[in-house]
């Protein structure tokens, strides 16, 4: 995969940065700026060969309107606060204003530009708007691994009209997932959890026969409980997926671990929901987590988005956090936990892909890096 490292003549060029900092808000506040603190290496090193910078990036989904909670200056102010220098916010993408700014930019300086997906252009691949971005700049750089799965202007496009190359924290994704695929230390422990199970059937089936367990919670336990006939109540699953739910039996076998008690929500009716694991199956989960040397986590276990119910979810951090191996987690919602309750520091490698990181552990080929030349090298090497 061609990197950012690799290029000779960087210095003094003018570079369209593309990062995902699609940051969780809450009343126009961020409340998580990981995604915006893990592309400060790739912005440090465009700054020290004197580049200018610009920044493309999207936030939320306006679906191709403008949705003014979601102007990206709100990102630019806080990349201000956390490092140096002058950045420069503006709301527009396309407009003259766009083009004057750019010639205004001097040394090290960052432009960002407005929210991406204001337009309708980004999401649909346009040529003619991944070419008006591409006019910006000398260079393309993506060190947007979370939206690498998706053909979009900013992300495929754009690379067919500039020398294109991949960013310091995109590299970094690549060589640590690919660590789980390409001979991970054994025991190989996989830990699942979240809503949907449709999202992660790829990775399932790719890792049956590299994985040592799948320890699974969350909604998705709750999904294949129900197909196997126990009663799950008004418990959230995901209905009509039977085939799906007798292939994972089928390709597991003992290495799909569920959970075997939980802890409820009981109705004055006697319906119930499962919102959390209990704790006979923390105490199990964790005596498996203990014997691994390779551990991938995604999602949580239970609705931790209550004190009541984030017990699994707090315990299962804690056994992962005592295992002294690789650990790698990925997923929006574990990461927003892991950091809240200070945990991140314990972990091998944080990936900023929820997604794209399931895609790629899939084998999926990703059109982000596909444009790179990610799998064309692989293949010469194979």
């Amino acid at each position: 995969m061609k990197s950012i490292r690799s290029v000779q003549d960087l210095e003094n060029k003018t570079v369209f940065l593309r990062v995902d900092w699609n940051v969780p808000l809450k009343n126009g506040v961020i409340t998580d700026d990981i995604r915006i603190r893990a592309t400060l290496p790739t912005i440090n090193y465009l700054q020290s060969k004197n580049c200018k910078i610009i920044i493309g990036t999207h936030l939320g989904r306006p679906e191709g309107e403008i949705i003014h909670s979601l102007s990206t200056k709100i990102l630019a102010k806080k990349l201000s606060e956390i490092h140096p220098g002058k950045i420069i916010a503006t709301d527009y993408v396309l407009e003259t204003q766009v083009k004057n700014q750019i010639k205004r930019l001097k040394s090290k300086q960052i432009l960002v530009l407005g929210n991406l997906r204001w337009y309708p252009e980004e999401e649909a691949n346009n040529t003619a708007f991944a070419r008006i971005l591409a006019s910006y700049a000398d260079v393309y750089v993506n060190d947007a691994f979370a939206v690498s799965h998706r053909a979009h202007a900013s992300v495929e496009a754009i690379s067919h009209f500039l020398p294109s190359y991949a960013g310091l924290l995109l590299e970094r994704e690549v060589e640590m997932l690919s660590t789980l695929t390409e001979n991970p230390r054994q025991p190989f422990v996989i830990i699942l959890g979240g809503a949907k199970i449709k999202d992660k059937i790829g990775m399932i089936k790719r890792f049956a026969n590299i994985a040592d367990k799948i320890l699974v919670g969350g909604a998705i336990a709750n999904t294949l409980r129900y197909f196997k006939g126990e009663n799950v109540s008004e418990s959230l699953y995901e209905p009509g997926l039977e085939h799906i739910a007798e292939n994972i039996f089928e390709i597991l076998k003992d290495k799909l671990v569920l959970p075997i008690d939980n802890k409820k929500k009981i109705a004055p009716d006697g319906k119930f929901s499962i919102l959390d694991i209990g704790p006979e199956t923390i105490k199990k989960f964790s005596q498996i987590i203990s014997t691994a040397k390779t551990i991938f986590w995604n999602g949580n276990m239970g609705y931790s988005e209550s004190k009541e119910f984030e017990i699994g979810t707090a315990e299962i951090a804690d056994a992962v956090k005592s295992n002294p191996y690789t650990k790698i987690v990925a997923g929006g919602d574990t990461v927003g936990f892991l950091d809240s309750h200070k945990m991140l520091e314990c972990f091998t490698f944080v990936s900023t892909g929820g997604g794209a990181a399931l895609e790629f552990l899939a084998g999926i080929q990703l059109p982000g890096l596909e444009v790179l030349g990610y799998y064309d090298k692989r293949k010469i090497r194979n």
